[in-house]
C-alpha cells in the first residue's frame, strides 16, 4: 500500500502556522557541492517542503560547499552558533567526537548502507554517551547518512597490491587510511571537495569514495580507471542542530522537522542507490577503464579489513564502552535490515514511514 508523504504530526503543524510566530530564517551548513545526494535531498529538497509547509514561516538559508563552515570546522561552529543547522562527518575531527569516529571505523565492514544510516541514527538517539558527545558541541543529532560501498578511482590502472605502492591516496577516516598504509601507500585525508583538485595538479593518484562521486563531484573528467573492490561504506550526520535554535523551535515546527527528515533520509539513500548504477554507466560511456581487483589485492584487503574491525575495540582507549557501542551497533544494523526486508524498500514513503515509527519516535527532543 502506498503511504502518504506527510505523517498525520505534519498534517497537524501545517494547521497552526496562522497563530505562529513571525516569519524566521535559520542559517543551514553543508560542505558538501549542492549537486551531492545529501545536499539535494536532506538540505534543499527537505527545507524547500518546511518552508512550503509553513507558508515561508520557516526558512533556511543552505550554505553549500563549505562556503560558512568548512568540513573541519563544523561541528565547532556549530557549538559556536554560526549556523542553526550543520552537516558534520566526524572523521574528519576524531579528536572532537571520538565515539562518532570510532562508528564510522566499525561500519567499514558494512554492505547495507540503508541498514547502517538507520542504525547509526537509533544508537545516536538512545545511547547515552553517544548523546553526551553530542551535547558537548550543544548540538542535538538529528539523523545521518551512509555512503555506498567505496571503490578506487585512480589516474593508472590499479588492480594489485604491487600497483598500489607508491600511490598517493585521497583517504577519509582511520580505517581507509590504514588501508592505504597496508598497501604501501601514501594516504593523503582532505575532505572530497578537495579530491578533484589534488587530481587535476597530480598532489592525488587515486581517490577512495563512492563511486558516485564520478558524477557529482567531476570525477570523471579527471579519472581514467576505476578498480571495482568493496572497501567499505562511510557514514555520518545528515543534521546537527545547534542546541538553542533547536530548542526555539515550536513543538509543531520539530514535529514537522521530525518527518520531513525522515522522507529526505530515505530519498537520500534510494538516490545513492540509484547514482551508483548511473556512475557506472556514465564511466562506459567516457571510456573509463573499470577493473576487477585481482585475487592478491582482494585478498590483501579481505585480511585488513578483518584484522581492523578485530583489533577496532581494543585500539579505542578513548570510547567509553567500546565494546557495548560495538555491540550496540551491530545488532541495530541486522535489526534495520530484518525490518527493511518487510517492505519495498525502493519507494520512498513506505521506507520513510518506517524511519517515521522506529526512528524519529525515539528522538525525544
Amino acid at each position: 500500500m502506498k503511504v502518504k508523504t506527510l505523517s498525520l504530526a505534519a498534517t497537524m503543524a501545517m494547521t497552526v502556522w496562522a497563530g505562529a510566530a513571525a516569519a524566521a530564517t535559520y542559517q543551514a551548513s553543508i560542505y558538501l557541492p549542492a549537486t551531492y545526494p545529501q545536499a539535494k535531498n536532506a538540505y534543499a529538497g527537505m527545507f524547500d517542503r518546511v518552508r512550503e509547509a509553513t507558508g515561508g514561516k520557516m526558512k533556511f538559508d543552505i550554505h553549500y560547499g563549505g562556503s560558512l563552515l568548512p568540513a573541519k570546522t563544523t561541528i565547532n561552529g556549530m557549538r559556536d552558533g554560526v549556523a542553526d543547522v550543520g552537516f558534520v562527518y566526524p572523521s574528519y575531527t576524531p579528536a572532537e567526537l571520538p565515539i562518532q569516529a570510532f562508528l564510522n571505523s566499525a561500519s567499514f565492514v558494512a554492505d547495507d548502507s540503508l541498514a547502517v544510516a538507520l542504525a547509526y541514527s537509533e544508537l545516536n538517539f538512545t545511547n547515552p554517551d553517544a548523546q553526551a558527545e553530542w551535547a558537548k558541541f550543544n548540538v542535538v543529532f538529528t539523523g545521518a547518512f551512509s555512503t555506498p560501498v567505496y571503490n578506487m578511482m585512480c589516474n593508472t590502472e590499479v588492480t594489485t597490491t604491487e600497483e598500489a605502492k607508491g600511490k598517493r591516496m585521497r583517504t577519509a577516516g582511520a580505517a581507509f587510511t590504514g588501508l592505504a598504509d597496508s598497501l604501501g601507500a601514501t594516504a593523503v585525508s582532505v575532505p572530497i571537495g578537495d579530491a578533484y583538485s589534488g587530481m587535476q595538479r597530480g598532489s592525488l593518484d587515486c581517490i577512495l569514495a563512492d563511486p558516485t562521486n564520478m558524477i557529482t563531484a567531476s570525477f570523471n573528467e579527471v579519472v581514467t580507471d576505476m578498480t571495482v573492490v568493496p572497501l567499505g561504506v562511510v557514514t555520518g550526520a545528515n543534521w546537527v542542530f545547534n542546541k538553542d535554535s533547536w530548542g526555539r523551535f515550536s513543538d509543531e515546527e520539530r514535529a514537522l522537522l521530525k518527518d520531513e527528515m525522515a522522507l529526505a533520509l530515505a530519498r537520500t539513500q534510494l538516490e545513492f542507490d540509484q547514482s551508483v548504477t548511473a556512475a557506472f554507466d556514465d564511466a562506459k560511456a567516457k571510456n573509463i577503464s573499470l577493473h576487477d581487483a585481482s585475487a592478491g589485492l582482494e585478498e590483501h584487503i579481505d585480511g585488513f579489513k578483518a584484522e581492523f574491525i578485530a583489533n577496532l575495540v581494543s585500539n579505542a582507549t578513548n570510547v567509553p564502552h567500546a565494546q557495548e557501542i560495538f555491540d550496540e551497533y551491530a545488532e541495530l544494523q541486522k535489526t534495520w535490515s530484518a525490518r527493511l526486508d518487510e517492505i519495498d524498500r525502493t519507494d520512498d514513503a513506505a521506507v520513510a514511514a518506517l524511519i517515521r515509527e522506529h526512528l524519529m519516535s525515539k528522538l525525544a527532543q
